[in-house]
């Protein structure tokens, strides 16, 4: 009997807003198909998905979905017969990955993403802010025991496994519009400085950073230096894990309706040795040729622990790029040329869906420099 994550098991005063929009209609159509074709392989040990995922888990429990269809997109088979963590694959390059989200704040505005602007108000602010919801996140994993008292790590079907903290940002509606460099300062403790010398060549240095500050708020700097983060081996972060990749790749697979098109605009990472800066681009879903269309390893970034006690080998989590310190540098591998950093979807209902989807893609492309992306 197949599974339908869609069909109402809660009252609609228990429904999660975002759930309620997504459940029905032509838009999100796509992804509704190709959530419950990958959810028919999620095994869910304690029965609680579907619940959580329509109620107030529900961006949660997407990124957890999307993580299960990366690492099924890579042949890798989780074991999923403990509760905890999440994911535990196992064989030549283990690795054990526990998922978690930046959530918002009580009482703050809910983490509705398809409705919010392209830039935050206040970007460099937002950015301190959200290096404080990263940090509370990790530690909430760090720290947490079972009732045995025993830490992630320690479980006995996982004992000797590098541990990963999975991590998705949804503490606000601009919440995935910070990128990969945030991530890396404050775990390394550590950020690239990028200058030109008078013939235009590109020199990067690197300066220490001690603490993050925010709101009269202050943290140290490099978690996985500190002696809580010993058995942490890495922290795999995504700003693009959300019900629109879900929609897109589906729509690439060709479970789009009629009437509906999707336009995606963002940043991605350059590959000109001398950029300092992404690169933009944008495109109408479906345009792309099979090559080169969407998979869950897009948006996905491992950072790698140098000092903790279980070393991660990259290839555990492949086809994504990973970041190590070595030789006191921050050095980043990437696999494919288009990696994005930050994107926003688009998605239109219209008879004319096409045509206005490209008129959006010209758009954004026109005003890039004034304007930014993000999801």
């Amino acid at each position: 009997m197949s599974r339908d994550l869609f069909a109402p098991i809660v009252t609609d005063e228990q429904a999660h807003h975002l759930f309620q929009r997504v459940r029905t209609g032509a838009p999100h159509a796509a992804a509704r198909r190709l959530m419950n074709e990958v959810f028919a392989d999620f095994h869910d040990v304690d029965k609680s998905f579907v619940r959580e995922f329509q109620t107030g888990g529900f961006s949660a429990r997407v990124f957890e979905l999307a993580l299960f269809a990366y690492l099924r997109e890579q042949g890798l088979i989780p074991d999923r017969s403990h509760a905890a963590p999440d994911f535990a694959v196992l064989g030549d390059t283990p690795v054990a990955i526990e998922v978690t989200t930046t959530n918002p704040a009580q009482g703050s505005e809910p983490d509705d993403l398809e409705y919010a602007p392209l830039l935050h108000d206040d970007l460099p602010e937002a950015d301190k802010a959200f290096v404080f919801q990263l940090g509370k996140a990790l530690r909430r994993k760090l720290t947490h025991r079972d009732a045995s008292g025993r830490a992630y790590w320690e479980k006995e079907h996982i004992r000797d496994v590098p541990f990963v903290i999975a991590v998705g940002a949804f503490h606000n509606q601009n919440a995935q519009m910070h990128v990969v460099g945030t991530v890396a300062e404050y775990l390394y403790g550590q950020r690239d400085v990028f200058t030109y010398d008078t013939t235009g060549k590109l020199t990067i240095t690197a300066d220490r950073v001690e603490r993050h500050e925010s709101g009269g708020k202050s943290i140290p700097s490099g978690l996985f230096q500190m002696p809580e983060a010993k058995n942490l081996a890495g922290v795999l972060f995504s700003n693009a894990h959300t019900m629109g990749m879900f929609n897109r790749i589906g729509a690439e697979s060709g479970y789009g309706p009629d009437g509906v098109a999707i336009c995606r605009v963002g940043t991605a990472y350059n590959p000109d040795a001398n950029a300092s800066e992404p690169r933009p681009f944008a495109y109408v879903v479906g345009d792309r040729p099979p090559g080169e269309q969407e998979t869950f390893a897009e948006g996905l970034h491992l950072f790698i622990n140098p000092w903790a006690n279980r070393k991660l080998s990259p290839q555990a989590l492949p086809g994504i790029p990973f970041a190590n310190f070595t030789h006191g540098r921050l050095v980043t591998m990437v696999p494919n040329s288009f990696q994005p950093f930050t994107s926003k979807t688009f998605v239109v209902e219209h008879p004319q869906a096409q045509q206005i989807a490209r008129y959006q893609q010209l758009l954004f492309l026109r005003k890039l420099p004034s304007e930014g992306a993000e999801r």
